[in-house]
Parts: structure tokens; C-alpha cells; sequence
């Protein structure tokens, strides 16, 4: 055989070998070895371009955050209760994700289920995209309410990839590293990478869409541009799929991005949607139907967040004080009969308190005290995001006005919508990655320019570009 096929025995060998380890690694996960496949080749796709120190900062940057997730969930498995009755789960809310994708599976399949679950597995109340998607993975590769960790953990990684590729091209390659080093490692968007939630899911289509949607507008190519509309369009009806806002985060946060970056083109067309923005708020103001349906829209957002402050847990009050001295069904019946200047008040405070909730001198469990450090570096974030949103917008105009589209589109529909703590931390972590980046280029921008007043006049003046 070995003459016949004209191969070195040793060449033979370790080519068994690998066969035989593949196999192996097949069989026991089918979801690592595809997974292993498709991180290798991203890593390959994005690294072209790069110059070799750059790559090399990239690809370790890469390499050690999947190493950390991958070790995280190995340590889960394994200390795992794998005789219980119910899956374990970092997240208590990633248990039903678990079990539902699993029942999906089994009606397709013909297994039997219990009525009961049977009934829970296609009922409305937390029905999301998700469950099916994961469904299909598993109806594919069998069985694996442990694997949909490491699914997570590719559509993560591969969304802060694909960011940091658009990034890189819009501001620049120490930008883009710095804000990839953030996302891959801010301790909140490492655990939702590794849960079973739809976090990673919703931050991967929302790169792909901001992505898309920039290659939409760069591309001369009428057939290139066609595709990344039509990836962008599926990209945003998916992200609808998975969570109820997700149209009016990434397609409502899209297109207001791209009105902005529009109407500051020129200074014709900036007077000019001035002018017409102006006279459209003047009418909507004016006309009794638009500004009730605005009222009862922002009253309904208000029984949410009064809802999500009669749960379990640390809550915060945006409302005025009187509604929250009844009882629950009173005050429900009370939020409609808000008057103009309280629900003014409450979209003021639900702005700020996205930004500053929670408070850290408002810290009372050891969970809020081990978060202290990350909401500091939050602040820090967003005050060098105002910086970084100025300089953007003068060195990539789309890339920015598309981030901050969506940036406010997603904190509107978070922060009007919820009084738990812990709810807007995990809905707030959705336009985190896209603040990091404005940040990114900030922070870059500070130490560059403090680095150019400590040097000497002489090296200041030979920086400065001819004829000035």
C-alpha cells in the first residue's frame, strides 16, 4: 500500500493518527470539531491584511479570549451534576432556553413528550427565534445542552471580529485592537459569551448588521451592494426574531444613522433636514393623534418599568414619588393619567439613570459590590465615548453616525423599559461593544495628544504638516 500510493510510512502515520483523533473528537463533540473548523478560518480570513506585528497582537488577543471561554466552560461541564433532573446553567434564564430547544427537537423528531412540555415548547409567553435556531443545530448534530455554550462563544468572538475588522478600516488599527481587547474581556460580556442566553447571538447579528450596512453605502458594485443589503435585511429580521425590539434597536438605530450621516454631508443638506426635522416635530406636537400616541406609548414604557420595580431583586425608581405609595394595581391604573411635565420627568431620569445605575454607594449584596469596578470603568467609557464620537465623526463619518444610530436607539428602548438593576445591566451590555469602540478611539486620541504636549517643541514642530 505504501508503494502504491508512493507516501513516506511516517506520513502514513501521523495522518492515521490525526484521523483517528479526529474521529474521536467528532464523536464525542460534533459541535467543537465544527466549531474548531470555523474559528480557524475566521482567524485565517481576518488576519490578511494585517501587517505581521499587528496580526500577531490580533491573533493572540483572539487566541487567548477563546482559550479563557473555552477553559471557563470545560470547568463548568465538569463540576456539573450530570444525574440531576434539570441541565445546569450559569444563568437561571438559560435553563429554558436549554430545555425548549430540546423539546422543539423532539416534536420534530417524533420523540415522545410529555404533554406538559410538549405544550411549553411552542407556547407564546418567552418564544424567540433562538429556541429554533438551536433546534436545528442540534435536529444536525445531536443532542447538546452543553454545546450551545460553545456556540455562544463562536458568535461572540466572530461579532467582535467582524466589528473589529469595520473598526479597523474606519479608525484605525490601534483603535480597533484596543476596543477588541475591551469587548473580548469586560468580565459582563465575557459571562454573557459563555451562557446560554441570546446576548451572543443578538451582538453577533448586530455586528453583521452595521458591517453589511456600511459595505452598503462604501461599494460601487451594484451586485456587492445588493448582497450587503440583503445580508443586512436578514440580519435585522433575525435580531427581530430573537428579541421584541431588536427591529427598533438595529433597523430603527440603522436608518436614523444613516439620516444623520445624510444630513451632515453638506451644509445644504444639514440646513435643509434642519429645516424639515424642525417643521415635522412642530406638526407632531401640534397634531392631538400623534402626540397622544406618543404619550401612551412613553405611559405603557412607564408600567413596565413599575412592573420590573415590584420584582425580586435591587430595583431604582424613575417615576414621581406618588405613584410608588399605592399598591401595585393603583398605580398601574395611575401611570395613565400621567401628566406632560411627569412624563418628561420620567424619559429624563430613565436617560440618566442608563448611564449611572447602579449607583456604587448604592451597592448592598456582595454581587453589586464585585461589580463596582466594572460600572467605574463604565463611566470612563462613556466620558472618553463623547470623545471618541467627535473625532469619529470627522475621520469616518458612516462608521460613526450607524454606531451612535444605534447606540441611541438601544439605550431608548432599554432604559424606558425596565426598574431592575440587573435586567438593565444585561440589556445594557447589548450597546456596550458599540460605545467601546467610540471609547477606543477617544482614549487613543487623549494619550495621543498628551504625548504630543510633553514632547519638545522641535519634535512638535517637525510633526506639523508642510506650509504651516
Amino acid at each position: 500500500m505504501v508503494r502504491q500510493l508512493n507516501l513516506p510510512l511516517p506520513l502514513l502515520r501521523w495522518t492515521a493518527l490525526a484521523g483517528i483523533i479526529l474521529g474521536t473528537a467528532y464523536t464525542v463533540s460534533p459541535t467543537s470539531v465544527w466549531l474548531a473548523v470555523s474559528i480557524a478560518a475566521l482567524l485565517m480570513w481576518t488576519g490578511r491584511g494585517l501587517t505581521p506585528r499587528e496580526r500577531q497582537f490580533f491573533w493572540g488577543l483572539v487566541g487567548l479570549a477563546l482559550a479563557v471561554r473555552v477553559l471557563a466552560i470545560t470547568v463548568f461541564y465538569l463540576q456539573a451534576d450530570q444525574d440531576a433532573p434539570l441541565f445546569a446553567s450559569l444563568i437561571p434564564d438559560g435553563q429554558s432556553f436549554k430545555l425548549r430547544s430540546l423539546w422543539i427537537r423532539s416534536e420534530v423528531l417524533g420523540i415522545p413528550l410529555h404533554p406538559d412540555n410538549a405544550a411549553r415548547a411552542f407556547m407564546g409567553y418567552g418564544e424567540t427565534g433562538y429556541h429554533y435556531l438551536f433546534a436545528a443545530l442540534q435536529i444536525a448534530l445531536g443532542p447538546m445542552p452543553y454545546g450551545i455554550h460553545l456556540w455562544n462563544t463562536a458568535f461572540f468572538v466572530t461579532g467582535a471580529v467582524i466589528l473589529y475588522r469595520t473598526a479597523r478600516s474606519a479608525f484605525g488599527g490601534v483603535p480597533a485592537l484596543v476596543g477588541l481587547a475591551v469587548i473580548l474581556f469586560l468580565p459582563s460580556l465575557f459571562i454573557w459569551s459563555i451562557s446560554a442566553l441570546k446576548e451572543p447571538l443578538f451582538f453577533f447579528l448586530t455586528a453583521v448588521c452595521l458591517a453589511s450596512g456600511c459595505a452598503a453605502c462604501r461599494t460601487k458594485a451594484w451586485h456587492q451592494r445588493a448582497v450587503a443589503i440583503a445580508i443586512c435585511a436578514g440580519a435585522v429580521s433575525m435580531a427581530a426574531s430573537l428579541r421584541q425590539a431588536g427591529l427598533i434597536i438595529l433597523g430603527g438605530g440603522l436608518l436614523a444613522g444613516l439620516t444623520l450621516r445624510f444630513a451632515t454631508l453638506r451644509t445644504r443638506q444639514f440646513v435643509a433636514c434642519t429645516v424639515l426635522f424642525t417643521l415635522a416635530g412642530a406638526y407632531a406636537v401640534s397634531n392631538p393623534a400623534i402626540r397622544e400616541r406618543v404619550m401612551d406609548r412613553v405611559k405603557l414604557s412607564a408600567s413596565f418599568h413599575y412592573g420590573y420595580v415590584n420584582t425580586p431583586g435591587n430595583t431604582y425608581k424613575l417615576l414621581d414619588s406618588r405613584f410608588y405609595a399605592y399598591q401595585p394595581q393603583q398605580a398601574t391604573t395611575l401611570v395613565t393619567d400621567m401628566t406632560p411635565p411627569e412624563v418628561a420627568r420620567f424619559v429624563f431620569r430613565a436617560a440618566t439613570s442608563f448611564v449611572s445605575t447602579p449607583l456604587p454607594w448604592n451597592a448592598t449584596s456582595t454581587a453589586a459590590v464585585a461589580y463596582i469596578p466594572q460600572q467605574m470603568f463604565w463611566y470612563v467609557l462613556v466620558g472618553l465615548a463623547l470623545i471618541g464620537g467627535y473625532v469619529g465623526f470627522w475621520r469616518d463619518r458612516l462608521f460613526t453616525c450607524i454606531l451612535l444610530g444605534v447606540i441611541v436607539a438601544g439605550a431608548g428602548a432599554v432604559a424606558l423599559n425596565t426598574g431592575n438593576v440587573g435586567t438593565l445591566i444585561r440589556f445594557r451590555d447589548m450597546v456596550v461593544p458599540l460605545v467601546v469602540w467610540l471609547s477606543s478611539l477617544g482614549g487613543c486620541t487623549v494619550i495621543e495628544h498628551l504625548a504630543l504636549a510633553e514632547g519638545s517643541p522641535q519634535r512638535l514642530e517637525n510633526m506639523a504638516p508642510k506650509g504651516q
